[in-house]
């Protein structure tokens, strides 16, 4: 059976929302081509859930925290928008905690 793969890919400091979905599925394609599963909150969520305020965006990250703790692995999306990703390196922080490991 396959290996459920996190995809940590930016989203909210993107303004093009559709460019933010677009780096996630190709993420997603790509994690795929190697044999795993991947899973993205972007496009499980991305947009759908409001984080208009620091309460909503802290639930968002919390629930990409339980996602995240259900994978094996973690694929961080290589993109300019990935370096400075408060959420990404809070994402990153939490699988090396808990032994996941990144594909690359």
């Amino acid at each position: 059976m396959s290996k459920l793969v996190y995809i940590a890919s930016p989203f909210s400091k993107i303004q093009d929302k559709e460019f933010a979905v677009l780096l996630a599925e190709k993420a997603c394609d790509e994690v795929a081509r190697m044999g795993f599963y991947p899973v993205s909150p972007v496009l499980l969520w991305g947009g759908r859930i409001p984080e208009n305020n620091t309460a909503e965006r802290e639930q968002n990250m919390l629930a990409c925290r339980q996602l995240l703790k259900a994978c094996e692995y973690i694929f961080v999306v290589k993109s300019t928008h990935s370096l400075n990703s408060v959420g990404i390196k809070a994402e990153l922080d939490l699988a090396r905690e808990l032994g996941i490991k990144e594909l690359e």
